[in-house]
């Protein structure tokens, strides 16, 4: 009797190593390729997500184009505070954010000369001389074509970027 009990175990045992002996080779090939599909899977997904976020910031993030106002070499004048003195501009640009800006720009020319007349006309040669004052007068300009193109708030960053200005002379006028 004990050596049928053995054979029995041994038969179990055959059968447990006969069972596991066939689906080991399925299985351990079919677990690891589950594992490298899920990190190829994984590791693309990241990449896809990377490049989704640096589209959509280059798609948000504005464009440097020129908008001139003023071309070099037309010299226009712009009367100074008192009706003594005049700015004679040479040139006057902007750098904007958007294309739609510079179309603005074009458009409502009348009304920037206009913006910038009116702020000419607050300022004295004094103002003019410095380089805080030409500071100041950019900032201004820059603040008075945006509001008039309507490239405030959020959409400052598509509006006017920066402010090239060159002034020739400050004349006296008799």
């Amino acid at each position: 009797m004990p050596e049928e009990e053995i054979q029995e175990q041994a038969g179990e045992q055959k059968k447990k190593k006969g069972i596991m002996g066939l689906l080991g080779p399925i299985l351990i090939p079919l677990v690891v390729s589950l594992g490298v599909s899920l990190g190829v899977i994984m590791f693309l997904g990241n990449n896809t997500t990377v490049s989704q976020a640096q589209q959509q910031a280059q798609q948000t993030a504005p464009v440097e184009i020129k908008a001139v106002v003023i071309r070099p070499g037309t010299y226009q004048t712009f009367m100074l505070k008192g009706a003594k003195e005049v700015a004679v501009i040479d040139s006057l640009s902007f750098k904007v954010g958007s294309e739609q800006c510079r179309a603005a720009v074009a458009e409502k020319n009348d009304e920037i000369m206009d913006a910038l007349m009116l702020i000419f006309l607050s300022k004295e040669r004094t103002e003019l001389n410095t380089p805080a004052g030409i500071e100041l007068i950019k900032k201004q300009i820059k603040n008075a074509v945006n509001e008039i193109t309507g490239f405030v708030g959020e959409k400052e960053k598509y509006g006017v970027i920066d402010v090239y200005l060159y002034i020739k002379a400050i004349s006296s006028v008799q």
